[in-house]
């Protein structure tokens, strides 16, 4: 990311270190934000618990109140809870500083409005305003007022009511939730405790170094957490990352669960509620999602990653029941925002409910297919190459290759349920393979094909650029 030039937008909001977002960037970036409110309006901005959350915040609403835009500061909440505050009537946009599961040394924001996030049209307007230096100066008189909101209790109150219009009080079944130090420290333990559930944390204080585990709630920063489900006896740990818009869910044996699981189970409760529907996934989801929503009479769209908010400006939005990058579950009818803290919630009422009090149970109904995720080096001067080849070459030659998607990279899914996707790194120099299948030997065998296709596209495109 270049402070003040070009795209400084990623596939998540605004992210990097503190060497470049610093407090210069963070005023500027509030000045283009008043500066797309044409100096009117109100903001509210909350973070997450980081170590530079005030120091960025404090410059960021300077930046705003200079152009008159008034701003209510939410101090430390989820980013759901931000995204939500954007749905009040008097609240034009909601912005939240934070890095989610990137490493404590960075930071970001993420914009919102009318519950979504900002699309590349709106990311655009405040990218112009920074690169042109062109901000709304107000006159003394009306700059801009600040004021501090308590939003938890609203938060709360609105995802509770969704909870409930879905399933049961619980009577007390014991889960384990890890908080990673973060933002949702004091909202999903709550939310938990007041369904029923008899809740014990881990990690439940916010410090923005993530002394407990790194923020990212991958197995291999979640190993402490699963031996402790492993001689424990809660039914499931329910993991967040910094802003709890992520949610990672571990078995009462210590196993941790497959994401694309976890997307399949959400969608097709979705779907089975209203007998049809869309769910909407990245390109980089597993096919059982498409087995299990297509038995239940509902179609998935896939798209890029970071543009899952598209789809909610377009004319097939009503139709739209669920939707979820890996970890970041969108349940459309509370709004369009990555919510951790109702999956949590909603992840342990359907195991109550459908898995009796077990999480082993309730994942039995979502079928468990082997998968593989890797890359290699591919510096970024060989990428457009490298995957021009690899568009060409990699359909026709997986074995039963049916429908190719080159809307983030090129994914070829198989008559047999099987896909491969390779794609390259939008910020670091390497090609990523992904690939599922229903069995050992047919993931083996697509696996085999691609890894080839991708090492001889590699050395087309080095050849060629020399």
């Amino acid at each position: 990311m270049t402070s003040g030039m070009g795209k400084i937008f990623g596939t998540s909001g605004i992210r990097g270190n503190i060497e470049d977002i610093n407090p210069e960037f963070a005023m500027n970036l509030g000045r283009a934000l008043g500066t797309m409110l044409n100096g009117s309006g109100h903001v509210m901005v909350g973070t997450d618990a980081r170590t530079s959350r005030e120091m960025l915040s404090r410059a960021f609403i300077s930046g705003i109140l200079s152009t008159g835009v008034d701003v209510s500061f939410l101090g430390v909440a989820p980013m759901p809870t931000v995204a939500f505050s954007s749905t009040f009537p008097s609240v034009d946009v909601s912005v939240i500083i934070t890095a989610s599961h990137n490493p404590p040394s960075d930071n970001g924001f993420k914009f919102f409005i009318n519950g979504r996030e900002f699309i590349r049209d709106e990311e655009i307007k405040i990218e112009s305003a920074l690169q042109n230096k062109s901000f709304t100066v107000s006159d003394w008189s009306n700059v801009g007022r600040t004021r501090d909101y308590v939003i938890k209790a609203d938060y709360l109150r609105y995802i509770k009511k969704f909870l409930l219009s879905r399933g049961d009080m619980s009577d007390g079944t014991k889960v384990l939730i890890d908080l990673a130090n973060g933002a949702a420290t004091g909202y999903t333990p709550s939310l938990l405790h007041d369904l029923g559930f008899n809740v014990v944390t881990l990690n439940s204080h916010p410090d923005g170094h993530f002394p407990g585990r790194p923020a990212e709630p991958s197995p291999g920063n979640l190993s402490e957490t699963m031996k402790i489900m492993a001689d424990s006896d809660y039914a499931v740990a329910l993991c967040h990352d910094g802003d709890g818009d992520r949610l990672a869910v571990i078995d009462e044996t210590g196993k941790f669960i497959d994401q694309n699981r976890v997307i399949a189970l959400f969608a097709l409760d979705e779907v089975l509620r209203r007998g049809s529907g869309v769910v909407v996934v990245s390109i980089d989801t597993s096919s059982v999602i498409d087995e299990v929503v297509t038995k239940a009479n509902g179609e998935v769209i896939r798209t890029p990653l970071g543009s899952l908010q598209e789809q909610f400006v377009t004319a097939r939005s009503s139709e739209i029941v669920f939707a979820s990058e890996p970890w970041k579950p969108i349940f459309t009818e509370i709004g369009h925002w990555m919510d951790g803290v109702v999956g949590a919630a909603r992840f342990a009422q359907l195991m109550d409910e459908r898995g009796n009090g077990s999480c082993q149970r309730l994942m039995s109904l979502i079928p468990e297919y082997p998968m593989l995720r890797e890359h290699i080096a591919c510096p970024d001067r060989f990428k457009p190459l490298f995957m021009q080849s690899i568009l060409k070459t990699l359909p026709e030659v997986i074995p039963g290759a049916e429908r190719v998607l080159d809307v983030d990279g090129v994914r070829v899914d198989c008559a047999d349920g099987s896909y491969v996707l390779v794609r390259v790194s939008g910020t670091e120099p390497k090609a990523r393979l992904y690939a599922g299948a229903p069995t050992k030997q047919s993931l083996d065998r697509v696996v085999t094909v691609a890894r080839d296709v991708m090492r001889t596209a590699l050395e087309s495109a080095k050849s060629s650029s020399l």
